[in-house]
C-alpha cells in the first residue's frame, strides 16, 4: 500500500517566474473539449494514494468541475495548453483566480494542475507553461501565483523552486 505524503503549498511572484523561464512558445487556452485528454493526463500523472484514490469517473468529474468554476473562477487565459511545433499536446497548466477548495490557501491565482505528458518531460514544458501562465496573470494585474505539490515529488519541487516558488505551508499527510 502506498503511504500518504505531506503536501506543500508554494507561492511565487509572477515577475520572478518570468525572470527564471521564458514562456512556452506554442500555447492555446484550455477549453472544455480538452476534458477527456486532461482527465487522462491527470489519471496518469498523479499517484493513486491516500487520501486521493479516485475512480476514473471521479477524475473526469473533477476535470469537468474545473470548467464549471467549482474550484474557483477558472482562468482560461492563464491555463495554457502547451503544443509542440507540430501541434502535438505537450502539457497543460490549469489556473483558477482564487482556489475555493480549502480556506487556508493563499489569496492568489492558484495552479490546480501542472502536467507534462510523458513524451515531453524534461524538455522545459512545465517551466514554460508556468511562465506562460505567469505572463497572462501579470497582464491582468496579478502579482503572485500559488500551487500545492506532494512533498515527495522531487522533480516538480526542483522546477518550482527554480521558478521562484517558496514554501508557505506544509499540510501533514493526515490532514
Amino acid at each position: 500500500m502506498t503511504r500518504p505524503v505531506d503536501r506543500i503549498v508554494m507561492v511565487a511572484p509572477v515577475d520572478a517566474i518570468l525572470q527564471a523561464s521564458a514562456p512556452w512558445p506554442h500555447v492555446r487556452a484550455a477549453v472544455p473539449e480538452d476534458i477527456p485528454w486532461i482527465a487522462g493526463a491527470v489519471w496518469d500523472a498523479y499517484p493513486q494514494r491516500p487520501p486521493y484514490e479516485p475512480e476514473w469517473d471521479d477524475v473526469v468529474a473533477s476535470t469537468q468541475s474545473m470548467f464549471k468554476n467549482e474550484a474557483g473562477d477558472f482562468m482560461p487565459v492563464a491555463s495554457p495548453v502547451g503544443l509542440t511545433e507540430d501541434g502535438e499536446v505537450a502539457g497543460i497548466v490549469t489556473v483558477v483566480q482564487r482556489c475555493t477548495l480549502r480556506d487556508d490557501l493563499p489569496d492568489a491565482p492558484y495552479v490546480l494542475d501542472c502536467i507534462t505528458l510523458p513524451d515531453h518531460r524534461r524538455t522545459g514544458v512545465a517551466s514554460g507553461l508556468i511562465a506562460a501562465s505567469a505572463r497572462a496573470l501579470k497582464a491582468v494585474g496579478e502579482r503572485e501565483m500559488a500551487l500545492t505539490v506532494d512533498a515527495d515529488n522531487e522533480d516538480a519541487l526542483r522546477v518550482y523552486t527554480r521558478l521562484g516558488f517558496v514554501e508557505t505551508m506544509r499540510r501533514p499527510a493526515s490532514a
